[in-house]
């Protein structure tokens, strides 16, 4: 979560990435803007524009009396890039611990008291949505891409949003999911992530490339443990 943005930047890209990941799917309808603004920590009024901006965007619609809900093509370009078979999931897999591992040791490196700020935001959040499926995955996915930021690299930051969007959406077709409602497995997520973030803030290079080795190990064999294709 880049703290640098604006909050209603904040609220509709994280909207997107749940729409995206299909954890909400084509014709289900949205959360309430009230619990979505408790959700969020931000006014009703942020929420109903992080909408306009998503229905811009052809990825949602507004039905009288109904609600919003997810529009049927909004996810026909995104269907084309998930992940295919088990090898395409192994190569993925691969690819993230060549960027991930080598991302935080930069970060552990170079990291400012801004990407202490966002990360350890990110983390106070994640301890906060324990319990929350929905949310855990986002604040997952926003720390990782946090690391790759206080690295300093912005190649390097691209290739992780890249990396990153193309795991988010590939854990719906996993049981990985068990790993963020299950409470003792999504403490121990939450517990993983604050031992990086304090590898990084210690500026500890080799815990920092360690903890995140097994943390991908974890997660990857469980994704390849789920995957249904």
């Amino acid at each position: 979560m880049d703290l640098s943005k604006k909050n209603v930047d904040i609220v509709t890209e994280e909207l997107q990435r749940i729409i995206e990941s299909g954890l909400v799917k084509p014709g289900e309808k949205l959360d309430t803007i009230e619990n979505m603004a408790v959700r969020y920590r931000v006014g009703r009024s942020t929420v109903r524009e992080a909408i306009s901006h998503l229905k811009a965007r052809g990825l949602i619609e507004t039905k009288q009396g109904g609600g919003t809900f997810v529009k049927a093509q909004a996810l026909e370009s995104i269907q084309s890039r998930k992940i295919n078979d088990r090898q395409e999931l192994i190569q993925l897999l691969q690819v993230r611990k060549i960027v991930e591992v080598g991302s935080i040791e930069l970060a552990a490196e170079f990291r400012t008291d801004k990407d202490l700020e966002e990360l350890g935001a990110i983390v106070r959040h994640m301890e906060d949505a324990i319990g929350n499926e929905e949310m855990s995955q986002v604040y997952d996915v926003n720390f990782h891409l946090a690391i790759a930021r206080a690295a300093q690299n912005k190649m390097l930051e691209g290739m992780m949003e890249s990396v990153s969007d193309m795991m988010f959406r590939t854990m719906r077709d996993t049981r990985s999911l068990w790993m963020f409602s299950e409470q003792e497995s999504a403490r121990r997520l939450f517990q993983e992530h604050q031992q990086m973030f304090q590898a990084i803030a210690d500026q500890n290079k080799s815990d920092a490339a360690k903890i995140m080795k097994l943390h991908l190990a974890k997660a990857g064999k469980e994704m390849m443990s789920g995957m249904k294709i």
